[in-house]
């Protein structure tokens, strides 16, 4: 029966996990994304909706009633009537083709709910572990700009008595506003982060997440994901749902050759005619197939087979290529990112070095400023290196159906 159901006039936001004083782990975050992620939520909706279809191709076709009478005219004669009952069988030629159709939907429709929190899981892990990283370098950089921020305003007092020179003064102030520039990036960057794993949570706006320290990442193993690839079209559901979506389209192309056949009829009558004689007969209609014969309804259906086929196997070789271009990215990532942490180490042990020839005055302030200026900019390009590694890994993992976390099979 029908029931109304009114639109909401005011979001309605489930229920708040900030509430709690701990910090969040990697767990809960994935955990409240599959729970709560739009995306998924449109897929589990389309789901519904192929079941229903399902249900709906499965129903017979509901036979025919029909009735008339005619009022005699002159006296001596009673009124006419006939009655009959039809049915439609050649709705029965078609059916099975409809339903195996409708059973391919749904495990499409199946299929792509899968892949899609494959693909949430792993988004929510790579925003994570973002959110976590950006948040500790930014604590580290503003550290640092209030630190140079204090030393360019004692080069400006220094400059002022005269005790070093313009161009000292200039590279002090030149060095933090730099880094102070880095700093507003680097919120810019967090604060998208922040909000993008806000909307996969579904969170309210303003919405401040504390999140616990990630588990250090790891690569993963080549031999995992050359096992993977061997067996990527029986295993990826993607590639799984687009298969169902070929052989539902296949069926639904069998339906449409088997409608072609003419439409049959076929019922019982029961009639009485103005002479009150009573009659019994049969009946039996047939469309007669000259103009249409479902013609252009298997020319749709065979072109979109043929569009499905062609979408399965440009799927497949994209697979493919795009494991080996990830292969490729992160070959080099990882020889900028050793390169990169060889030199921030090189920095760090200057600085350090740096520090105690200033505090036995045997270095100026402004040169352990450039050099710690250096560290930091440093610092900030081998976090970006590692993340750029870190996403590159997640994005493997979710084409061979790993988790990015432990890289365990996915299912």
């Amino acid at each position: 029966m029908y029931a109304p159901k009114p639109l909401p006039e005011a979001p309605q936001w489930p229920h708040d996990i900030t509430s709690t004083a701990t910090p969040l782990t990697v767990d809960e975050v994935v955990g409240r994304a599959l729970e709560h992620s739009p995306d998924i939520r449109r897929a589990e909706r389309q789901l519904d909706i192929a079941a229903a279809r399902q249900y709906a191709d499965g129903l017979l076709p509901d036979p025919t009633l029909s009735f008339s009478t005619d009022r005699p005219g002159a006296e001596g004669f009673v009124p006419a009537f006939m009655v009959g009952l039809s049915y439609e069988v050649s709705a029965l030629v078609d059916r099975p083709a409809k339903k195996r159709a409708a059973s391919a939907g749904f495990e499409k429709r199946r299929l792509a709910l899968l892949w899609t929190k494959w693909q949430v899981a792993n988004h929510a892990y790579a925003l994570y572990v973002s959110n976590a990283s950006i948040g500790r370098l930014e604590k580290q950089v503003e550290q640092s700009v209030t630190y140079q921020k204090v030393a360019a305003e004692r080069m400006q007092r220094a400059l002022a008595r005269a005790d070093v020179t313009r161009d000292v003064a200039m590279r002090a102030e030149t060095a933090y506003r730099d880094n102070a520039q880095l700093l507003g990036t680097l919120r810019q960057e967090h604060l998208k982060a922040r909000q993008e794993l806000d909307t996969l949570l579904e969170l309210r706006p303003g919405t401040h997440l504390t999140l616990a320290a990630p588990p250090e990442p790891y690569e993963l193993p080549q031999h995992a994901v050359d096992r993977a690839l061997l067996e990527l079209s029986q295993h990826r559901p993607d590639l799984l749902a687009l298969r169902a979506g070929y052989t539902e389209q296949d069926e639904r192309y069998r339906g449409a050759l088997l409608a072609q056949f003419p439409r049959l009829d076929i019922g019982v009558t029961r009639g009485r005619d103005t002479s009150a004689i009573y009659t019994s007969g049969i009946t039996v209609s047939v469309t007669l197939p000259l103009f249409n014969g479902n013609r252009g309804n298997i020319a749709v259906e065979k072109a979109t087979r043929e569009s499905l086929y062609q979408e399965y196997t440009q799927r497949l070789d994209d697979a493919y290529t795009a494991v080996d271009g990830i292969n490729s990215e992160l070959s080099l990532l990882d020889d900028q990112l050793r390169n990169a942490r060889s030199m921030e180490t090189a920095l760090e042990a200057s600085v350090n070095q740096a520090r105690v020839a200033y505090g036995a005055g045997d270095m100026t302030l402004p040169v352990l400023v450039d050099l710690e200026s250096r560290l930091l900019t440093q610092r900030i390009e081998t976090a970006k290196l590692a993340n750029s590694a870190l996403q590159q890994q997640i994005e493997l993992c979710t084409l061979i159906g790993v988790s990015a976390i432990d890289h365990q099979p996915l299912h």
